[in-house]
């Protein structure tokens, strides 16, 4: 399993800045980080900002027009199942969360742990979906659902299960105010930053499959871009694949792409 705790210099505010058990950030272990850099800088117009890392080790903050996205860094593991774009949660208690995991047969991979970002922990779901846990967010301008960040989106075989599984671990669905809140629309499971109505959705559980990966629970990250269609066109330049070809009209249209180590990712029109 290839990880990445995707580690800033940032100042990071507490998770409670963040709703409780919603999504507070992205990382990316490349087996080639600088490649992977450059796939993502011709297709979806990023830059970036290079990272303290381990000595030998690339690590770097990528952005588009300013708003971060999250970070890549290159892992010198053995590949073994791909984590590809990886999210992480907000916790306030760390220790209890993990905690959790284990009580639930969960696989935790690394941690917890202290970095320069705060304290963290990456593990793998029920069906090896790898993503993290945090205590505190590396930027609290990260967000999903506005700028870079489209979705976050769980593919698994049972959304029931799944739900159970991280409002357990997360504390979703929670009494307090700021607890993410989950409800059931055409066949997924929504999860939003609060108990607010008509507050925003910050993950979805559904039963599709990422095209391609048929059989496979992953975690699966939307990207936006100004032009669908070419960003399609530079992914293939750029030694990526189109998985799903661009379909839709204005604002939703999107496709699905795989960038030079076959992970996928979408692309949203703006």
């Amino acid at each position: 399993m290839t990880t990445d705790i995707g580690t800033t210099t940032i100042p990071a505010p507490r998770a409670s800045g963040t709703t409780r058990g919603a999504p507070c950030w992205l990382s990316y272990a490349a087996r080639d980080a600088r490649a992977a850099e450059e796939f993502y800088g011709q297709v979806l117009g990023w830059c970036r900002v290079p990272l303290l890392g381990p000595a030998g080790r690339t690590r770097s903050l990528v952005l588009r027009a300013g708003a971060p996205v999250g970070a890549i860094s290159e892992t010198s593991c053995d590949p073994g199942v791909h984590a590809g774009w990886m999210p992480h949660f907000a916790v306030d208690d760390l220790d209890g969360a993990v905690g959790r995991l284990r009580d639930r047969g969960a696989t935790v991979a690394v941690g917890p742990l202290t970095t320069r970002a705060g304290r963290v922990a990456v593990a793998a779901g029920p069906h090896e979906e790898v993503f993290g846990l945090r205590h505190q967010a590396p930027d609290r301008r990260w967000t999903v659902g506005d700028g870079p960040v489209a979705r976050i989106e769980l593919h698994t075989g049972d959304v029931f299960a799944a739900a159970l599984f991280y409002g357990g671990v997360l504390g979703w669905a929670g009494e307090s105010a700021d607890s993410c809140q989950v409800e059931y629309s055409r066949g997924q499971i929504v999860v939003r930053e609060g108990a607010c109505a008509g507050s925003r959705p910050v993950a979805t559980l559904g039963g599709a499959a990422v095209p391609g990966f048929e059989g496979q629970h992953r975690w699966h990250t939307s990207f936006r871009v100004t032009d669908v269609d070419a960003a399609a066109g530079s992914a293939l330049a750029e030694g990526g694949r189109v998985i799903t070809p661009p379909r839709g009209t204005g604002g939703r249209r999107e496709a699905v792409l795989a960038d030079r180590e076959g992970v996928p990712f979408t692309v949203v029109a703006e």
